[in-house]
Formats: structure tokens, sequence, C-alpha cells
């Protein structure tokens, strides 16, 4: 039966061996100290991968983030603006078609969007009962008011 002993002592005094182990200490080190100096770790990464190759590069990519400060802050800016765009878009309440803020009527499904007040002929949300811009207090009939006569009847209100 061979002799384990020796067997394991010559397999420790191998050089290869002991370098191997030294070499992974280092590297178990160094993953150490670069946990530890977290604000300084991708300066120390970056001298890791200078001094120690292959093995600081393995290091690095272990330690790196993700996304740095600055595509993070682009990241949640660029959220923050479709968020802020999707919030300000006007769309018809029928067919969530997209609407301009001025529209009387939605162009493709019909819908009443705004109405023109008969005093001033400013819009106005259809469900309002007085005029906000000029405190004009109307019933359903003053709706029927055409466009054209509009302006003809706004002119006998003030003559």
């Amino acid at each position: 039966m061979p002799d384990l002993s020796g067997l394991w002592t010559a397999f420790v005094n191998n050089p290869l061996i002991q370098l191997s182990v030294r070499l992974a200490g280092l590297y178990v080190l160094a993953l150490y100290l670069a946990m530890v100096f977290w604000p300084v770790r991708p300066y120390l990464a970056g001298l890791m991968v200078v001094l120690l190759n292959i093995f600081g590069l393995f290091l690095y990519l272990i330690v790196r983030p993700k996304e740095t400060l600055g595509e993070a802050y682009e990241r949640q800016l660029a959220e923050e603006s479709l968020l802020a765009e999707a919030e300000s878009r006007v769309v018809c309440p029928t067919c969530k078609e997209r609407v301009q803020d001025d529209f009387i009527l939605c162009p493709t499904c019909r819908t009443r969007l705004k109405r023109v007040c008969p005093n001033c002929g400013k819009l106005i949300r259809p469900e309002w009962n007085i005029c906000p811009f000029c405190a004009k207090d109307f019933d359903e009939r003053d709706w029927t008011v055409h466009a054209g006569g509009k302006a003809s009847e706004a002119e006998r209100v003030r003559s």
C-alpha cells in the first residue's frame, strides 16, 4: 500500500501547487479588500486588472456595478420624461385615440370633447354649467346656438 502521507507531502511541496495556493489567497484577499473599500472599488478593480491580468479581470467582472451612476441617472430621467409625456397626452375618453387639446370633436369616433361658450366663444368642457372665462351661466338650450350664429348673438348682447 502506498504511503499516503508521503504522497500528500510531495503534492503540497510541489512549487506549482504552492504558487497556485498563494495566487488564490491573493485573489481572495483582493476580493475582500475590494468589498471593504466599496467607494473606491472601480479604481481598485481597474488596478487589479492591470496588476493581476486575467485574475484581475475576473475580479473586475465580479465587483463592477451593473450600471454607473450616470447611466442610472439618465435612465431615471428618461423614465420620468416618458411618464410626464404619457400623462400630458390628451386622449378621447371613448376610443382612447390621441387628440389635440383644442379639438371640439374626436375625429375618429365623433365624441364631443369640448363645447364653445355662446357668450365668449372659448372652448369649455361639456359637463360645465358655467363658463370659467366669462362667468356666463347657461342651460342646455344655450348649446344649440350654431357656430355661425354665435358671433351675431354675441354682438346683439353687446349692443
